[in-house]
């Protein structure tokens, strides 16, 4: 149940170019929500996860001013609201 952050330090410089999350154990309630992020710059909207069982939530916008991380950066996953999902980041290394 995330309901904070996820902080994932990053050994190689990244691009996140897509977000995809699962809602698992039951449906989800008002308020649940996760934003992938650059540090503390959103890269994501918000997805909402106030969905049903397995249903598959994926970001809408990607900021492409933040979605570079860089080596030594760090990628963060905040929750609210007590999320229970699969949070799956894919990203690219870059130059």
């Amino acid at each position: 149940a995330l309901s904070a952050d996820v902080d994932v330090v990053l050994t190689h410089k990244t691009r996140v170019i897509d977000v995809v999350a699962i809602q698992f154990g039951g449906a989800g309630g008002v308020g649940d929500t996760i934003t992938v992020k650059n540090g503390a710059t959103a890269i994501t909207n918000a997805l909402d996860l106030n969905v049903a069982d397995k249903t598959i939530v994926r970001a809408g916008t990607i900021d492409d001013a933040a979605w570079d991380i860089a080596a030594a950066g760090t990628l963060r996953v905040t929750g609210a609201s007590a999320v229970n999902a699969e949070v799956i980041v894919y990203g690219i290394r870059v130059a």
